[in-house]
C-alpha cells in the first residue's frame, strides 16, 4: 500500500460531534469514513471535468494503490466504449 499523508482541517465542534457519532453507530473510523468520501468526490471530479481527468491520468501511482484501481476502471470503461462504437 502507498504511503499515506496525513490532512487536517477545521470543523465546527458541533460537526464533528455529529460525525463522530454517526461514525460510531457506523462500525467506521472518522478517518476512513472522511477518506472514503473524498476519494467518491475526486472519481466524481475525474469523470466530470476534463483538466483532472487529464492531470489525473498524467500521474504515476503505486500498483495497489486506489489510483491504479480508479485508473484501470477509466481505461477499462474507455475500451468497452470504443470496442462499442466499433462494432
Amino acid at each position: 500500500m502507498a504511503p499515506i499523508k496525513r490532512v487536517n482541517f477545521n470543523m465546527e465542534d458541533e460537526c464533528h460531534a455529529l460525525l463522530k457519532g454517526a461514525c460510531a453507530l457506523q462500525g467506521v473510523t472518522v478517518s476512513d469514513f472522511i477518506y472514503d468520501l473524498i476519494a467518491t468526490k475526486f472519481e466524481e471530479l475525474v469523470a466530470s471535468d476534463t483538466r483532472i481527468h487529464a492531470m489525473f491520468m498524467r500521474g504515476t501511482y503505486p500498483e495497489g494503490s486506489r489510483c491504479i484501481k480508479l485508473r484501470k476502471r477509466i481505461e477499462d470503461d474507455i475500451l468497452s466504449k470504443s470496442s462499442y462504437v466499433a462494432n
